[in-house]
């Protein structure tokens, strides 16, 4: 039998009962802590911060930017984070650096602790718990999109592999800037290229007139969005203004299982531009037919 007097007495337990053990210390807690609040004080702001969603899943970690003026540059918890830049000044004409922060909630508090002092003991317990902690929970970016490559490049390349779910928010089209853009694209290059996602959960943001709402829209099919796909494929012709290569470099994540697509609805202005217009259109459309387009382009066949 092999030597097992220097191995941590958790390593002499069989490995049915460490897994039991690591779900119990990095799985949600069944009671919530009455100590914790989630802040969002320091966070980059976001209308949407407030109706993510994320906390409605307790296997759920929400990652999002730091309001560079109001998080310390100094601060000690930035020293083992990559940082980038985005764009800050009432015309988003100058860049700051700044970092990620992960929102823990009531019933995620605890891992606060457990992280650092589990995965560290040795390397045998770091890849089966991290194994058990990156495959379980759902990383939720939001619209921090800019946060999502420096948070999955800062994990070991092993940590990275396990994790299965991810959730992003693509921003209202008449707001995106070439900014937004490349930063989207480079998110999807990098999931596609590194990891083995098998859900995806899509927010979409969706304007919604006041006054009429979507009331007399011609809601836009899965037939319409593949003739749009083919017009932009073969003649370069795009529908209403609007650039759907957001979509098709997301139709570059392969091998997922599940996709959720949803809308984040807000008030927008009525039809006053041909833009405006589709955007209303496909705003009436995500939960419908974009988001039956999307998953029968994106689930692979079992």
């Amino acid at each position: 039998m092999a030597d097992t007097t220097n191995q941590p007495l958790l390593l002499q337990l069989p490995l049915e009962i460490r897994l039991i053990i690591y779900e119990y210390l990095l799985f949600p807690s069944l009671v919530p802590s009455s100590s914790h609040s989630t802040s969002v004080t320091n966070l980059l702001p976001d209308y949407h911060t407030y109706h993510s969603g994320d906390s409605d899943s307790p296997f759920t970690l929400a990652v999002r930017t730091i309001n560079p003026y109001l998080g310390a540059h100094t601060s000690r918890s930035w020293r083992k984070r990559s940082t980038y830049h985005v764009r800050t000044g009432p015309f988003l004409t100058t860049t700051t650096p700044t970092t990620y922060r992960v929102l823990l909630t009531p019933h995620t508090a605890h891992l606060r602790h457990t992280i650092p002092s589990l995965l560290p003991l040795s390397r045998q317990i770091h890849f089966e718990a991290s194994k058990v902690l990156y495959s379980a929970y759902t990383f939720s970016f939001h619209t921090s999109i800019e946060a999502a490559v420096p948070f999955l490049s800062d994990l070991t390349s092993l940590s990275r592999s396990y994790i299965r779910s991810i959730g992003i928010t693509k921003k209202g089209f008449p707001y995106t800037k070439e900014f937004d853009r490349a930063e989207w694209s480079a998110l999807c290059t990098y999931i596609s290229s590194e990891l083995c996602l098998r859900k995806l959960d899509l927010s979409v943001v969706a304007g919604r007139p006041g006054d009429e709402g979507w009331e007399g829209i011609k809601p836009i099919t899965v037939q319409d969005f593949e003739l749009m796909q083919r017009m932009k494929r073969e003649w370069g012709t795009e529908i209403g203004g609007v650039d759907l290569d957001w979509v098709q470099q997301l139709f570059k994540v392969k091998g997922l299982r599940d996709v959720g697509v949803r809308a984040l609805i807000e008030h927008c202005p009525g039809s006053v531009s041909e833009t405006m217009a589709f955007w209303i259109a496909f705003s009436a459309s995500v939960e419908d037919g974009f988001g039956e387009w999307v998953r029968g382009k994106m689930v692979a066949e079992v």
